[in-house]
C-alpha cells in the first residue's frame, strides 16, 4: 500500500516537471526582412550653391579697351570717302549709314540711305543698329564719328568712320549736290539685345557715354589757352608716330602711338585732364571716348595737329 502511494507521488512529480520544462522553452526568434525595414537616415544638408562671382566692371572695360588698341586694323577704323560711296552705290543692302550731324544739316543733304542719329541720341538708339551689317558713320569732320566708332566696336558692332566727314572727306571729291539725298530715312524698329553679364557691363558704359551728350572736343586755340594757363595741370597725349612727333609737337606732350596705347594705358593719369592729339583729330577721338568710358577725364583737340598748326600755335621739337 505504501509502495503504491510512493509510486503515485513520483509519477505526479515527473508529470509536473515535464509541464514546467515545456512551458519554459523559448521560441525561436522571428526572422526580420531588413530590406523592408525603414531606417531613419540623417539628412545631410548640401551647402547652398555659391553665387557666381560677379564681374568687376572696371576690369571688363579695361580688358576690352586694351584689346581694341591691340587690334587696330591698318585703316585705323576709317574708310576713304570714295570707297564708302562706291559701297553705297553698289551694295547698299549690306550697309547701314548713320549721319551724326544735326538734323538741319542732315535734311539739307546726306549720303544715300543714311539715317540721322546725333551723338547725344546714339545711346537711346543702340538697339536699332544692325549687328549683321557694315555700319558707316558720317559727321562734319570725322572727329565725332571717331568718338562713336570706338564705342560701338566695343559692343561688337561692325562700325567704321567716313574719313574726314562731309567737310573734309566728301567736299574734296567735288561731286554734285544731286549725289546727296534730302529724304528723311526712318530708323529701324528697336530689337531688345540678349546680353551676357559681360556684354551688359559694356552696353551700360557705352550708353552712359553717349547720354552725356558732349563731344568734349576742344578747339586748338582754347586748348592752347588752357595748357598755357597751367601746363602742369594738364597731361598732353600725342598718339602720332614717333617720327612725326619729333618733327613738331605741343610743348610738354608725351608720345604714345595709337596702336601702342593698349600696353601703355596704365601710364595715363586719372587725376588730371588728358588732352589727346593726333593728325586730324579722328584717332584722337577714338582714344578719347574709350578713355572716358574707363573713367579718364579725356578731351581731344579739334582737328588734331592739323588744327593746331592751322592756328599757327607753337610747337616743340626737343
Amino acid at each position: 500500500m505504501k509502495m503504491k502511494r510512493v509510486l503515485s507521488m513520483l509519477l505526479a512529480l515527473i508529470l509536473m516537471a515535464s509541464i514546467l520544462v515545456g512551458c519554459g522553452k523559448q521560441e525561436e526568434p522571428a526572422i526580420v526582412d531588413d530590406s523592408q525595414t525603414a531606417v531613419d537616415t540623417p539628412v545631410v544638408e548640401q551647402p547652398a550653391d555659391e553665387q557666381e562671382e560677379k564681374l568687376d566692371p572696371e576690369l571688363v572695360l579695361l580688358e576690352h579697351t586694351i584689346a581694341y588698341f591691340d587690334n587696330i586694323p591698318s585703316n585705323s577704323n576709317m574708310i576713304k570717302p570714295a570707297d564708302a560711296l562706291d559701297l553705297i552705290e553698289n551694295n547698299p543692302d549690306a550697309l547701314f549709314v548713320v549721319d551724326m550731324r544735326g538734323q538741319e544739316d542732315y535734311e539739307k543733304g546726306h549720303l544715300p540711305g543714311a539715317v540721322n542719329i546725333p551723338l547725344g541720341q546714339m545711346g537711346k538708339n543702340l538697339d536699332r543698329l544692325p549687328s549683321n551689317k557694315q555700319i558707316i558713320l558720317c559727321c562734319y569732320s570725322g572727329q565725332t564719328t571717331g568718338l562713336a566708332v570706338s564705342a560701338l566696336k566695343l559692343l561688337g558692332f561692325n562700325a567704321i568712320s567716313f574719313q574726314g566727314g562731309m567737310n573734309f572727306g566728301w567736299k574734296p571729291l567735288e561731286l554734285s549736290e544731286d549725289t546727296l539725298e534730302t529724304e528723311v530715312n526712318p530708323l529701324p524698329e528697336p530689337k531688345t539685345p540678349n546680353l551676357t553679364e559681360e556684354e551688359q557691363i559694356l552696353w551700360d558704359a557705352v550708353v552712359a557715354f553717349f547720354d552725356e551728350g558732349k563731344g568734349n572736343i576742344e578747339g586748338a586755340e582754347k586748348a592752347h589757352e588752357t595748357i598755357e594757363a597751367n601746363p602742369g595741370a594738364v597731361y598732353i597725349l600725342d598718339i602720332r608716330g614717333n617720327e612725326d612727333f619729333e618733327k613738331g609737337h605741343i610743348e610738354g606732350s608725351e608720345n604714345i602711338p595709337f596702336k601702342e596705347l593698349g600696353k601703355n594705358i596704365d601710364k595715363l593719369p586719372k587725376n588730371r585732364p588728358i588732352y589727346v592729339t593726333c593728325y586730324s583729330g579722328q584717332t584722337a577721338a577714338q582714344t578719347q571716348s574709350l578713355l572716358r568710358i574707363n573713367g579718364y577725364n579725356a578731351f581731344s583737340i579739334g582737328r588734331g595737329m592739323a588744327g593746331w598748326n592751322g592756328a599757327e600755335l607753337p610747337v616743340a621739337t626737343n
